[in-house]
């Protein structure tokens, strides 16, 4: 049997009542064991999907050209979001350098592919954060975070004592592992996924990378069991939840009805 929809105020929690999912791990100590936990996985890399094997921890690099330290690109209120994210005054976005995808429709190839920038350290990135909660924005929004998990747990975990205290949006092209995002899991508020492709052929020819398709139903699975639908508070911004992307392509080649029927099916017809 289908289950029902949500009722409309399912989707809505007061602004008052919300607290973002980091403030309870930290203060249990489980940030800091998921901190740990990512750091190892830098030694031998299993970060992404790639499982490229370098150590990470020495500063070795592979597809991702990203070593122990994240390569920031800019960090600014960006205006340029879904509604419910850049309000009306910004979300505090962070674009993260280099990229696990290799999209040969890319655009921003002079951040995935030539890697401008600055390598950061946690707290270089958690003063980052906090800078861009003091300019108002809505929330802290990691774009392209896939190959860079274990250093955004570290900055989180950094930043919160300095006040940090907005919703965390994971900004991602959906080639996720489940072993990151379970680390994820009671840290980020709002998973922002774009699933690109539905046809393992096409995803390999465009976007460059093997099970894709697989890869990214299991990563929004665990996203949505994770955090939900979509809530928002009284001005309509994004407090918690799954919130979807899709690129429809020319002559069908994204497989768009059969990404949406398996957002309907799979995960909920309440999907954003």
């Amino acid at each position: 049997m289908a289950r029902l929809p949500l009722a409309f105020a399912d989707f809505v929690c007061p602004r008052e009542s919300f607290a973002p999912a980091y403030l309870a791990t930290y203060a249990s100590g489980r940030l800091a064991r998921k901190v740990e936990a990512g750091l190892e996985a830098l030694r031998s890399c299993r970060v992404c999907p790639r499982d490229c094997d370098v150590d990470r921890r020495r500063d070795e690099r592979a597809l991702c050209r990203t070593g122990r330290h994240a390569r920031v690109a800019s960090a600014f209120p960006h205006f340029g979001e879904e509604d419910c994210l850049r309000g009306w005054r910004g979300s505090g976005t962070i674009f993260f350098s280099h990229c696990n995808l290799r999209c040969v429709f890319c655009q921003n190839d002079d951040l995935s592919w030539q890697g401008a920038g600055e390598e950061m350290t946690a707290a270089q990135l958690a003063r980052v954060m906090v800078a861009l909660q003091e300019r108002g924005c809505h929330n802290i929004n990691f774009v392209t975070p896939e190959h860079v998990v274990p250093q955004v747990l570290e900055a989180v975990n950094a930043a919160i004592p300095l006040g940090l205290r907005l919703p965390i949006v994971y900004n991602t092209g959906a080639y996720d592992s489940l072993a990151s995002l379970a680390l994820l899991d009671g840290v980020v508020d709002v998973y922002l996924p774009d699933f690109k492709f539905w046809d393992e052929g096409i995803a390999r020819r465009l976007v460059l990378a093997r099970g894709y398709p697989a890869h990214a139903r299991a990563a929004i699975r665990e996203m949505h069991r994770q955090v939900g639908p979509l809530v928002v508070d009284e001005d309509g911004l994004a407090l918690r939840g799954l919130l979807v992307r899709h690129l429809v392509m020319p002559a069908g080649l994204a497989g768009t009805k059969e990404i949406m029927r398996f957002l309907a099916r799979e995960v909920s017809p309440d999907t954003y």
